[in-house]
C-alpha cells in the first residue's frame, strides 16, 4: 500500500472522521496485515453484492492462528474491517475465531449501521479460510495444490 503524504493524509484524516469512529480512522489509514502469506493454511476469498472483493490468508500453528493477511479493493470501510478481522483473529484458535461474528468487527470500529455489510463481507471471508484450514487438515495433501 502506497503512504501518503503527511498533507495527503491529514485530508483524509479529516472526510474520513466525519464519518468514522477514531479506531476505524486508524485501520484504513494504518491497516494491519494488509499482506498476503506465502503457504496459507486457509485462504479465502469472496465477494460482497457491490463488486467489492476480498482475500484472507492465515497461518496456523497448533490450532491457533498466528498469522493473518488480508487484501481488499473496497472502500474505507471495508479495509477497515479486513485489518480489524485480522486483528482480531490472532492467538485466537479456530474455534474461538469460528464464533467471531460480523458485530464483533463493527462493535470493534464502532462502524455506522450502513457500513454493516462490510463488517459482514470480512467476517463471512474469515470464515471461509478458517474452514479451507479444517479442510486442509483433514486433507493435507490439497495443500500441495494451492496457487
Amino acid at each position: 500500500m502506497k503512504r501518503p503524504t503527511d498533507e495527503s493524509e491529514k485530508n483524509l484524516r479529516e472526510r474520513l472522521e466525519k464519518v468514522y469512529s477514531e479506531s476505524a480512522v486508524d485501520h484504513v489509514l494504518h491497516p494491519r496485515n494488509f499482506e498476503s502469506l506465502s503457504h496459507p493454511d486457509g485462504f479465502a476469498e469472496s465477494q460482497s453484492g457491490c463488486s467489492e472483493s476480498m482475500k484472507i490468508w492465515l497461518k496456523v500453528r497448533d490450532n491457533v492462528v498466528v498469522d493473518a493477511g488480508f487484501w481488499t479493493n473496497g472502500c474505507a470501510a471495508t479495509i477497515a474491517c479486513g485489518s480489524q478481522s485480522a486483528f482480531l483473529v490472532k492467538g485466537k484458535t479456530i474455534s474461538e475465531a469460528l464464533a467471531l461474528t460480523a458485530q464483533d468487527i463493527a462493535n470493534a470500529l464502532e462502524l455506522p449501521p450502513g457500513n454493516f455489510h462490510n463488517a459482514e463481507l470480512a467476517i463471512n471471508t474469515l470464515k471461509m479460510a478458517l474452514r479451507d484450514c479444517l479442510a486442509g487438515q483433514q486433507q493435507p495433501w490439497k495443500k500441495l495444490y494451492r496457487r
